[in-house]
């Protein structure tokens, strides 16, 4: 699999259907790791899979949408 693509993927696709900035971070061994305003919200590492198309997007949606105390 091809991170870099699958990185830019998800970065457009944030961008496209949130429009939220993100930073996709790839690296060595496979790491995948998205974050959004500074908190990660998808982690190949500790999922052990790349994220599903509108996955990393519901995630996001979900952090924007839950109250914070």
């Amino acid at each position: 699999m091809d991170l870099r693509r699958e990185a830019v993927r998800l970065r457009d696709e944030l961008q496209a259907t949130l429009e939220v900035p993100a930073k996709i971070r790839w690296g060595g061994l496979g790491e995948l790791t998205v974050t959004v305003d500074g908190r990660a919200v998808f982690s190949k590492r500790q999922v052990g899979r790349v994220p599903e198309p509108g996955e990393v997007a519901r995630l996001v949606r979900g952090e924007i949408h839950e109250p914070h105390p």
